[in-house]
């Protein structure tokens, strides 16, 4: 089941070589990043979205990084 969520993390990320995140927390909870499963670009306007599918080994999370605002987010839930 997918659960649409469009709400803002903090996410710690390896910027080398492009952009990798290792974990994140959302309320109250941190997630660790075991695995990147799929990642793909988008754009809203002017902006530029960087969107990573990532799983903890349990659940698959779709993440997003807007390069102008700098802002992560968590957009959907899958487990």
């Amino acid at each position: 089941m997918i659960t649409e969520i469009g709400e803002s993390v903090r996410v710690m990320a390896v910027f080398e070589s492009g952009i990798r995140p290792v974990k994140f927390r959302w309320r109250e909870n941190v997630y660790r990043v075991s695995e990147v499963t799929y990642s793909w670009q988008s754009t809203r306007g002017s902006e530029r979205i960087i969107h990573f599918s990532v799983t903890d080994g349990t659940a698959l999370f779709e993440l997003s990084y807007n390069r102008s605002t700098m802002e992560w987010r968590l957009e959907r839930l899958e487990g």
